[in-house]
């Protein structure tokens, strides 16, 4: 539960955060590798991966750098880094005046001089960049494969995605063995549930770039017929899409939900699917039955028993039964949703918090807040950032030019 809290914060946060890098380079070129979601699960059928390190020139020295402290802001790892990671199984990647790296997290730290960037997941196997090519490193440096690659995906926790060429490309385990060939005819587009081995690929048909699934034996699960194929948090669905309608095929390619939607949720919880038909919002369960009517404007996922929804550009609570229990009074805030038993609310632009009965239990002071994990959330106020308790109480004065959500019980900062 905390797990898919965590990703839907850091995923609806994307945009806000990337824009706040601002803060620290304004002239910076961001380049996004694309992975994964960062936590470890059977299925790493998750969204982007935010391991985002960052292209840049020299900063000037009154720029901020980036340190990290502990949950109650003790500070554990100095502000020294130009750009920095979340911690993945104990290691962060770190950029220290254009040199790639990681450090631990005692702040024990690791260079790469002799690569023009690196950059690791978990694990111990990382990608590395030499004379303009990837390849694959361990975390003493000392190379797995050639550095051939144009660019190398995070696929999995053990297997990494290999673009040769145009349209071909291999898929390697962490040892950096080949583990599948792109057939000539299409290319991988992602890889996931990794237990069970299977690939999106994706071909030009007529024009028109189309997906399908295969496994590592290149047996075809679905034929190349979709727009997109989605890789969602779930052990048995898949979100795809077909002439701009959505539904869900299963691990065998089968169509559970016909593809008649306009609109669907990448977050499936409590058994309930959030989708749009004929401009209306409800629920269905994975029968494709109505649980909830298609009577709102907007809806988002449950949690525990609860769920936001719209109404004439208002925001209210229904449980599963479709009963409101939070009135259609709230703003639209950017996450919406109970954690620790407390939401957001926004009012006259100002952000607080709610429990589940709609009474406010911190008031609205705030310029941004963020969902509590853990009984810590995120807030700015004046250009500002730190952490509140569920009492109101800050914990992480708000005062730092800017934080991050916490990793591995470590919070990054910069100042």
């Amino acid at each position: 539960m905390k797990q898919i809290l965590i990703i839907i914060i850091t995923l609806l946060s994307l945009n806000k955060r990337l824009m706040s890098q601002e803060k620290i380079k304004p002239d910076l070129k961001i380049m996004s590798f694309l992975g994964i979601a960062p936590f470890k699960s059977e299925s790493n059928a998750l969204a982007q991966d935010l391991i985002n390190m960052l292209y840049f020139s020299p900063q000037p020295k009154h720029y901020p750098k980036i340190g990290f402290m502990d949950l109650n802001g003790k500070l554990k790892i100095k502000p020294i880094y130009n750009m920095a990671s979340d911690f993945y199984d104990g290691y962060a990647n770190v950029i220290r005046d254009s040199t790639y790296g990681y450090i631990d997290k005692n702040g024990k730290e690791t260079l790469f001089k002799q690569y023009e960037e690196t950059y690791f997941y978990y694990g111990n196997t990382g990608v590395a960049k030499k004379d303009g090519k990837y390849g694959l490193i361990d975390r003493s440096g000392t190379p797995l494969t050639d550095f051939k690659y144009h660019h190398i995906n995070f696929f999995g926790f053990n297997n990494f995605g290999g673009l040769v060429s145009k349209g071909y490309g291999h898929l390697l385990n962490s040892k950096g063995k080949i583990v599948f060939n792109d057939n000539l005819d299409y290319y991988i587009r992602s890889y996931f549930f990794e237990k069970d081995s299977l690939l999106v690929v994706q071909k030009t048909i007529d024009n028109k770039e189309l997906q399908g699934i295969v496994n590592l034996k290149n047996q075809m699960i679905t034929e190349l017929i979709y727009d997109n194929i989605y890789l969602i948090r779930d052990k048995e669905l898949i979100l795809v899409t077909k002439n701009q309608k959505y539904g869900y095929v299963n691990k065998s390619g089968e169509v559970v939900i016909p593809i008649i939607y306009e609109q669907a949720t990448f977050q499936i919880t409590e058994d309930l699917i959030c989708v749009k038909l004929n401009n209306k919002w409800g629920y269905i369960n994975r029968k494709n039955e109505t649980i909830i009517p298609f009577d709102y404007d907007e809806a988002y996922p449950f949690f525990s028993g609860k769920a936001f929804v719209g109404k004439d550009k208002l925001h209210g609570v229904i449980d599963g039964n479709n009963k409101t229990v939070v009135d259609f009074t709230l703003e639209k805030t950017q996450l919406p949703f109970f954690s620790d038993n407390l939401s957001v609310y926004k009012k006259d632009n100002k952000y607080g918090y709610i429990n589940q009965k709609g009474s406010v239990i911190i008031s609205n002071d705030y310029d941004f807040a963020n969902p509590f994990i853990n009984k810590l959330a995120y807030v700015e106020l004046n250009g500002k950032s730190g952490f509140i308790n569920t009492k109101g109480k800050e914990i992480i004065p708000i005062k730092y030019n800017q934080l991050w959500l916490p990793s591995d019980k470590l919070i990054k900062f910069a100042e």
